[in-house]
């Protein structure tokens, strides 16, 4: 990655940062989708103050891309201009290689745990009672997920979700860019500096 941007959050007493992250983020998502090449962005997100023990991906987003023009042609002035107030974006940088400090991976994490959802798709998939596929995670504990997310909104079915994301440091330098529709990858790092 060699060109990098970044957005602080700026919460107030009216607006907490969780609904600025949903906002944001829900926007940034648009705006990679109208730039995906074959499923894949490629601008990569980053996540400078991720504090996994607290939860939080605290108040700052990095956009990282290979080449300049990945990260201008997001039109991000299109998709954040109801933001402005709430949210600073830099001009566009070069990375400092001097100021690499590693490389990690931030990708989706995804916790399947509502026993009853679970149910509902089993009993659909294996033509069996709700109660039959109930019964299947009764005994199963429910998995809660400690890492930081953001919620967001589908724009297909209009549900809410919660979008989970996990950092896991490397020693592998990026080669290539292959992000999803949210900037996330498990085998493209950035470099965290």
């Amino acid at each position: 990655m060699k060109y990098y941007l970044d957005i602080t959050l700026i919460p107030n007493d009216e607006v907490p940062l969780y609904f600025i992250w949903e906002k944001l983020y829900q926007q940034l998502h648009l705006a990679l989708v109208e730039r995906l090449e074959d499923g894949k962005s490629k601008v990569g997100v980053s996540f400078p103050k991720y504090n996994q023990e607290g939860r939080s991906l605290c108040n700052k987003l990095r956009l990282l891309a290979f080449d300049k023009s990945d990260l201008e042609t997001l039109n991000l002035d299109k998709y954040f201009d109801r933001l402005s107030d709430y949210a600073h974006r830099t001009s566009i940088k070069e990375v400092p290689a001097d100021k690499i400090t590693g490389y990690a991976f931030f990708k989706r994490e995804q916790v399947k745990s509502n026993h009853e959802r679970l149910a509902r798709r089993r009993a659909n998939k294996m033509d069996i009672s709700g109660e039959q596929a109930l019964a299947f995670f009764a005994e199963k504990e429910e998995r809660r997920s400690q890492l930081p997310f953001i919620f967001l909104n589908s724009q297909t079915n209009g549900n809410r979700y919660p979008l989970f994301i996990a950092m896991e440091e490397t020693d592998e330098a990026p080669s290539s860019v292959a992000f999803s529709s949210y900037g996330l990858s498990s085998n493209c790092p950035v470099p965290l500096f």
